[in-house]
């Protein structure tokens, strides 16, 4: 599998990185998931900005990323990765320099990193919905960066995996953040509901598609704080992002909310992002 790193195309078992890398050392860094169907990059440009939005809260000394369009669609091609399903990841840290906690000095180039698998959809768990279980979270602030520093959420997805539930959905004194690798949507009278844009969360790009998707299919949506006591008396509950779409939840493990089988609104949002996703 051939690899970019810092402007070179290269075998993926050839990339070095420093051992005083800063994303290496105090993961120092973004990253980006997007999502390949056949051969087309999904939300790329979408994915791009919120790289770009990340590196100038972050202070980096490059905001723009508008190069990686052609990296992305270089890798899929180069990898054979044209047909079926694939993902490419992004990733971009503060660079190479002796370790200290001050920013590096001027000049010192960003390392820039991508590179692009074959990826099985989770199509079971689509049609039949998932488990999951609610668990603390005690990430920092600032969780609207999509940084390299995932150890919160590892822990947290292991957690999950301990349990035998899919993923680990984050309580912030009481009301429902986000999932480990996805956002949380709930069906609560007919209405969408989900957290709104903070520092708490993640603003994820299958998020605004389907809240987009809401729109267009007439569904009512509110974006409002979801404590976990009217979760749990949802009618549905939703689990959205890259690499899960879609996905019903069918139970809170150590929670009330309790569901027969994926719910009415789930399904039509199912039919439309893969309708958006997968043009005829």
């Amino acid at each position: 599998m051939i690899a970019y790193f810092n402007g070179r195309y290269l075998d993926r078992d050839e990339v070095a990185v420093s051992p005083d890398d800063r994303g290496f050392l105090f993961a120092d860094g973004l990253y980006e998931v997007i999502r390949s169907y056949e051969g087309r990059l999904f939300e790329t440009a979408a994915h791009l900005e919120r790289l770009a939005r990340g590196a100038r809260d972050l202070r980096f000394r490059e905001t723009d990323f508008g190069d990686l369009t052609e990296v992305a669609e270089t890798l899929v091609a180069g990898n054979g990765l044209v047909e079926g399903d694939a993902t490419v990841y992004l990733q971009v840290t503060r660079g190479v320099a002796p370790r200290t906690h001050r920013f590096p000095p001027e000049g010192t180039p960003l390392t820039v990193f991508a590179s692009a698998r074959p990826f099985t959809p989770h199509v079971e768990e689509m049609e039949h919905g998932v488990e999951v279980i609610l668990v603390p979270d005690r990430r920092w602030a600032r969780c609207d960066l999509k940084t390299i520093g995932l150890l919160p959420n590892v822990l947290a997805h292991q957690e999950a995996m301990d349990a035998g539930a899919s993923e680990a959905l984050f309580l912030r004194e009481g009301v429902l953040t986000e999932g480990t690798h996805s956002n949380v949507l709930a069906v609560l009278g007919g209405e969408v509901v989900t957290p709104p844009l903070t520092g708490a969360i993640l603003g994820g790009i299958t998020r605004a598609v389907v809240l987009e998707l809401c729109r267009e299919l007439h569904v009512p949506v509110r974006e409002e704080p979801l404590p976990v006591e009217r979760a749990e008396r949802a009618e549905e509950v939703m689990i959205v992002g890259t690499t899960v779409e879609v996905t019903p939840v069918l139970r809170f493990l150590n929670g009330g909310f309790k569901a027969a089988g994926p719910g009415p609104v789930t399904r039509r949002l199912q039919a439309a992002l893969r309708n958006r996703v997968r043009p005829a």
